[in-house]
């Protein structure tokens, strides 16, 4: 089996989906909200973490699944945040500020 047929089996983020979320990650990186990232495209999804620092447990996790109700999960660590057909709904609720109460 040649490398195309394998790639057309596989779930991934497109270059506009990338550029979008790029814009935002750049944006978080800047502020020191955010550190590191790291994606992974299998056979029924693609999957972009967001990691605030460098564990191994990611902060934010972006995943694009081939299911027909939904594309797109935002979820923070193991609580699923927005559910979407829209990669821009989920990336609203990223671009929100990072709001701590401070005594």
């Amino acid at each position: 089996m040649n490398k195309l047929n394998l790639n057309k089996n596989i779930v991934s983020f497109n270059k506009n989906e990338l550029y979008k979320i790029m814009e935002i990650y750049s944006k978080k990186i800047a502020i020191g909200e955010w550190k590191d990232y790291s994606i992974c495209f299998k056979k029924n999804y693609a999957l972009f973490c967001i990691h605030k620092s460098f564990s191994i447990e990611p902060e934010f996790r972006i995943l694009k699944n081939r299911s027909l109700d939904t594309n797109f999960i935002l979820s923070n660590r193991s609580k699923i945040i927005i559910k979407s057909k829209s990669l821009n709904k989920l990336l609203n609720f990223l671009k929100k500020p990072n709001l701590k109460l401070v005594k």
